[in-house]
This record gives structure tokens, sequence and C-alpha cells, in this order.
């Protein structure tokens, strides 16, 4: 039988406590490669491998974080929140423009719902992301709102 989204959650719950490294070979592109060296060098981690490591830790809970939704959606359609209410609760407690411009909010989330009617399925994290960013521009005065 094939794994499942349990087995990458268990796996991903062992990188606190397994301390225990494992050599593996990458290809980059030389191009990436530089970059990696030139940002390690100039303090965004403490080695390649250090900021290698993280950078694929953040993807695969992303990916991790989107199929455990894709599949209670999937399992739940009437589970889907609207966007607006997730960034409103992303934003709750904080001094973002969103905590406090909520019919902003409104208005950029129904937007986006418009244009992006699966944003739930497709990439959740970015589009509340994109929301609050979109949010804090107009809150701001950079741009315009849409009639």
């Amino acid at each position: 039988m094939g794994v499942t989204i349990e087995d990458l959650f268990e796996a991903l719950g062992n990188l606190e406590s397994d301390g225990r490294l494992q050599a593996t070979s990458l290809r980059l592109p030389k191009a990436l490669h530089d970059a990696l060296s030139i940002a390690t060098e100039l303090g965004m981690d403490s080695s390649v491998s250090a900021a290698t490591r993280e950078a694929l830790i953040g993807r695969i809970r992303g990916f991790a974080r989107q199929a455990a939704f894709n599949a209670h959606f999937a399992a739940f359609p009437g589970d889907t929140p609207r966007l607006a209410e997730v960034v409103k609760r992303r934003a709750s407690g904080t001094d973002h423009p969103a905590a406090r411009e909520l019919g902003l909010v409104d208005e950029v989330a129904a937007e986006m719902e418009r244009r992006e009617p699966n944003w739930a399925l497709t990439a959740l994290d970015d589009t509340v992301d994109d929301v609050l960013a979109y949010v804090e521009l107009l809150a701001a005065g950079v741009g315009r709102r849409s009639a």
C-alpha cells in the first residue's frame, strides 16, 4: 500500500526529536547554487545545508497543509470557508491593517474569490497572503479600489 498524508505528518512531527542526519546529494542549477552560497555568506543561514534544510521543511509543511485541506474539503465541501473569514482570523489580534479595515478585507477577498473560485483547493495560504498584501497596500493609499 502507498504512503498517506498521515505518514507525511508523522515524518514532519519527528523533525524535532530525530537529530540524525542523512547525507543527500542534490543537483542544482549553477545559478541557484551560486545564489544560495552568496545568500549564506551574507547571513541568510549558517550554512548551505542549513539553508537547504529550512527551505525544504517550509515547502514540505506547506504542501502537507494544502494536501490536508484538500482532503478535508473534498470530504466535507460545506466546510470550505469564505476567504474573508480566513483573512480576518489570520489578521485578528495583530496590527495589520486587515484587522481594522474589515470592509476592505471583504472587498478584496470577494474579488479574489471571483477570480480564483477554487482558492482553498489550490493555494489557500498564498491566496490569504495575497489578500493581506493587497489590503495593506490599499490601506496605505497605494493604488485604488476598482469600482
